[in-house]
């Protein structure tokens, strides 16, 4: 089983897939840029440091890339890095999917 999401960046339209479930390799990828996020100094972060934390933790979950404009082998190397909002966005909203599955979703029995 697998998770198809819709980008919601238009420069980068289209859909991932990413795993679900996660492997425990997958998880620990999540797991250690949670930690280096978390031990990082109070103070300002640029964009990119914290984007080039959660990559490899995306890197790891994502099966397939099916977006317009964007590179066949996706790759930390290859990634693209700008325009740099579209870039955060794009990298954030995916690390948001990989760890609602980390997570798992809430499910609400019906009362």
């Amino acid at each position: 089983m697998s998770k198809l999401i819709t980008s919601p960046v238009k420069r980068w339209a289209g859909t991932v897939t990413i795993a679900d479930p996660l492997t425990m390799p997958q998880a620990q990828a999540i797991e250690a840029t949670i930690k280096q996020i978390e031990g990082g100094e109070n103070g300002k972060t640029w964009l990119s440091v914290v984007d080039g934390m959660q990559l490899p933790a995306v890197l790891a979950c994502v099966e397939k890339w099916e977006l317009s404009n964007f590179p066949a082998n996706v790759t930390a190397d290859t990634f693209p890095a700008s325009p740099r909002a579209d870039s955060h966005k794009l990298i954030a909203w995916l690390f948001a999917e990989v760890f609602k599955v980390y997570i798992g979703e809430a499910e609400i029995p019906n009362g």
